[in-house]
């Protein structure tokens, strides 16, 4: 198995989210559960990703990230996702999540 964690921020406003590892098929369930428990089910509207951390993603944690932006939006939540390696945003350019998600190069641009 593959590390991987998440640290979670709250400000009142926004949560922050540090993604840190390899999200994969081991790890997606427990993201998710815990997105859901922690961040999604908060007040916060704006839920800012940050993947600089984020060493690699394989299609069980990019499901898990799709069906994460289907709940945020069900509740009127927006994902803004920020600082991707390029061998993570590679993934999301083949796959065509990067016109789903909304993706900034930085923390500063995501969080306007």
């Amino acid at each position: 198995m593959n590390d991987f964690s998440i640290e979670i921020t709250k400000n009142g406003k926004m949560v922050l989210v540090k993604m840190k590892g390899e999200l994969d098929a081991y790890q997606s369930i427990d993201f998710k559960k815990r997105m859901i428990d922690e961040v999604l089910n908060g007040d916060e509207k704006t839920i800012l990703m940050d993947m600089t951390g984020l060493s690699y993603i394989d299609s069980a944690g990019l499901g898990a990230l799709v069906s994460l932006l289907k709940r945020a939006s069900e509740g009127s939540k927006e994902l803004r996702f920020f600082g991707m390696r390029s061998n993570v945003k590679k993934i999301f350019e083949l796959t065509r999540l990067n016109m789903v998600f909304k993706i900034f190069d930085t923390y500063e641009e995501a969080s306007v």
